[in-house]
């Protein structure tokens, strides 16, 4: 069973409480561990198994408030990412988490979607923030500018609306006070928030490989690419503003240099550290891979994307490790507001999307290794 050990440690300990106790390693709450304690207690692989339908039609959902096309094909494309696949296969808790986001941004009903995410916070603390983006936009969208006299009283009524998530935000508010002003559990100094404002560009780069054949067929990086030529003057300002960004803010976490399982060691140790330029040569992909993806939702009301981009850096920026699991929330909420109207393209994509899983799954069964310090005991390639 592709399960972790800590994961299925730390629900035996939830679901009997006279042995309650924290595993310090698992630092997200309990929310996925007691959905599966209560059925499938000792086969926690099963729950994501039950999951994924709901995810599907969660996604339906979402991309239903942008667009009508492709609903089916897009919505089976995002639960096909690769690295939320092989996060499914696992016990791990992305799964849940994006689930209850996608039901929670999909309601207009404050209390339904106060419920989604309460249990969403429960999964993972920085949902909170999806949260508050929730109800800012739906309070801002019932305030009409040019309505000063009558401004207040909306105001008011909207406030009394979304109240079930103003009790939830106080919620979370009395949980960081009580928990040493601190949103982690577990081992607090592994997770020290901090201003790693390069974690939005690896989620550019990140968000282009993972739709890559939309990307390349829906024209949006050729005219990226045409962009940034024929601009120069534009396009040096981002490249000199992104190199200082790249210059202050690249760091890596002890844990992303200490375990070689995972994908993001060697593109650390193969890339970035190959040379103190290195980094650097990146700057143009960041500029392009922005351009991009700013094109494919043009579309989409300038409010909800600035809400979008606010949120994304609220959840991204204080995290020092380098883990893509953090951009699936991100990733998943843009690709299903992308209108694209060819079938063939979501057909393509989804064909890479089972390539890229299918060579993971690869190294993750086929080539397992051994750690000197832990002989006999097989590892495994992981996201």
């Amino acid at each position: 069973m592709l399960v972790f050990t800590d994961a299925i440690k730390t629900t035996a300990q939830v679901s009997y409480p006279v042995y309650w106790s924290w595993n310090e390693k698992i630092t997200t709450p309990p929310g996925t561990y007691i959905l599966a304690m209560s059925a499938f207690c000792g086969r926690e692989r099963w729950l994501n198994s039950v999951l994924w339908p709901l995810g599907f039609v969660g996604a339906i959902r979402f991309r239903r408030l942008f667009t009508q096309s492709q609903l089916t094909s897009t919505a089976v494309l995002v639960m096909y990412l690769p690295v939320l696949m092989q996060s499914s296969l696992l016990f791990y808790t992305d799964l849940c988490s994006l689930i209850t986001v996608l039901w929670a941004l999909s309601f207009s009903n404050a209390l339904t979607s106060a419920l989604f995410f309460s249990f969403s916070v429960l999964t993972r603390q920085t949902n909170i923030v999806w949260a508050a983006a929730y109800g800012i936009y739906h309070l801002f969208r019932q305030i009409d500018p040019h309505c000063s006299k009558v401004i207040y009283v909306t105001i008011v009524s909207s406030l009394l609306r979304l109240s079930p998530l103003a009790l939830l935000g106080g919620a979370f508010v009395l949980f960081f006070i009580l928990n040493d002003y601190s949103i982690v559990l577990g081992d607090h100094s592994a997770h020290h928030p901090t201003a790693h404002f390069m974690q939005l560009y690896y989620l550019l780069v990140f968000m282009c490989f993972s739709a890559a054949p939309y990307m390349l067929l829906s024209g949006n990086v050729l005219r990226a690419v045409r962009t940034f030529l024929c601009r120069p003057l534009r396009s040096l300002m981002w490249c000199v503003c992104i190199t200082l960004c790249v210059y202050a803010f690249t760091m890596d976490h002890p844990y992303l240099l200490a375990d070689n399982r995972h994908f993001t060691f060697y593109i650390w140790r193969w890339w970035f550290h190959r040379h103190w330029a290195c980094k650097y040569i990146l700057v143009p992909l960041y500029v392009i891979a922005a351009e991009a993806i700013a094109q494919s939702i043009s579309h989409v009301a300038r409010s909800v994307v600035i809400i979008y981009v606010v949120a994304t850096a609220a959840v991204l920026v204080p995290a020092r490790l380098l883990e893509p699991r953090y951009f699936i929330i991100p990733f998943v909420l843009w690709r299903l507001s992308v209108r694209e109207k060819r079938f063939g393209i979501v057909v393509l994509e989804l064909i890479y999307q089972v390539c890229v899983n299918s060579l993971v799954l690869y190294l993750f069964l086929d080539k397992p290794f051994e750690w000197v310090t832990e002989p006999g005991v097989k590892q495994r390639f992981m996201w």
